[in-house]
């Protein structure tokens, strides 16, 4: 039986986390809240440690333990470090990771990097893309409980006054996640945005020109995003169409080809897959498609969880 620590048990995706390795292993399971005082002695000692707190955390615990096991971070921190590895399993997993004997971290990627690469992956291996164009309609519980402890007494309460998030979210949106890198004034970016450029090129190991609008929106659960791809070699409708469906065979994406049935925020929560819809070809080389994903299970919690899944299968096929 495995052993592993979750640091941050209580935060939104340490809970979901929590329940997917309680709800489908045997592994025995450890809390500890991100302000309780670490034993790292304990910690060194576990099969994998799942850090699901912020950066600064972060950057304190792992290097003092990821020599002697496996940590799978949820941060953002250690993300584009050139020799951590960042991860969705149905794109690039790691090989041979038992034979790493220093810093056996591997990073979980940002929640809407996750969801734009895995339909972009089978799109670049056939056609490959020139650019991505996509906006993406987040969910306030990608900014954290307190966030969305917030939001739910904005609506019930019907009152706007806002301390964790830049603005009031409750009947209102705005296009700003994060803080503004101010270094490019003609193509201001923020944070979100910025990740979301830099880390889908590290995950497909490409240099595709990427550019996002990320946007919060007043939705508990689940980020949405428009999806605009620029191909290298033109393709037919039907040709696209089945490709997604063969990529669909890996788990990590869901095709929707009835548009009048539609993946939304409250038909997609709970789920861990990428579903996408309303595939369209708007021009030669260019498609067009609609994504949803729930942001804790597939753009967090399933990611970290499948990771280690992989590993421990990996491990097992070696032995025999």
């Amino acid at each position: 039986m495995l052993n592993v620590v979750i640091v941050g048990i209580n935060g939104l995706v340490g809970k979901e986390l929590e329940k997917l390795i309680r709800n489908n292993t045997d592994w025995n399971v450890e809390g500890i809240g991100s302000q309780d005082e670490i034993d790292y002695d304990v910690l060194k000692a576990k099969d994998f440690v799942f850090l699901c707190v912020d950066n600064d955390v972060s950057r304190t615990i792992a290097p003092k333990i990821y020599d002697y096991t496996t940590v799978i971070d949820n941060s953002s921190y250690f993300r584009m470090f050139p020799d951590i590895p960042l991860i969705v399993p149905e794109i690039n997993m790691v090989e041979n990771w038992e034979e790493r004997k220093e810093k056996r971290l591997i990073a979980n990627p940002n929640c809407s990097t996750i969801q734009l690469v895995i339909p972009l992956k089978p799109i670049l291996d056939v056609y490959g893309i020139e650019e991505v164009f996509v906006s993406t309609y987040q969910s306030v519980s990608g900014a954290g409980k307190k966030a969305l402890e917030e939001f739910k007494d904005q609506i019930k309460n019907n009152h706007f006054e806002n301390k964790n998030l830049p603005y009031p979210i409750a009947y209102n949106l705005f296009p700003v996640i994060g803080s503004f890198y101010e270094d490019n004034i003609e193509n201001v970016v923020c944070t979100e945005e910025k990740k979301i450029m830099e880390e889908t090129n590290k995950i497909l190991n490409s240099n595709i020109k990427v550019h996002p609008f990320t946007v919060r929106v007043p939705v508990i659960r689940a980020h949405s995003q428009a999806v605009f791809v620029r191909t290298k070699k033109d393709f037919k409708y039907d040709d696209i169409l089945k490709l997604f469906d063969d990529f669909s065979r890996f788990g990590g994406l869901k095709v929707w080809f009835d548009n009048n049935l539609i993946p939304q925020p409250y038909n997609v929560s709970n789920t861990n897959e990428v579903h996408i819809a309303r595939i369209r070809k708007l021009d030669n080389n260019l498609l067009g498609f609609w994504s949803v994903s729930d942001n804790l299970l597939r753009g967090a919690a399933y990611n970290a969880f499948l990771i280690a899944k992989k590993i421990v299968e990996i491990k097992a096929k070696a032995i025999k």
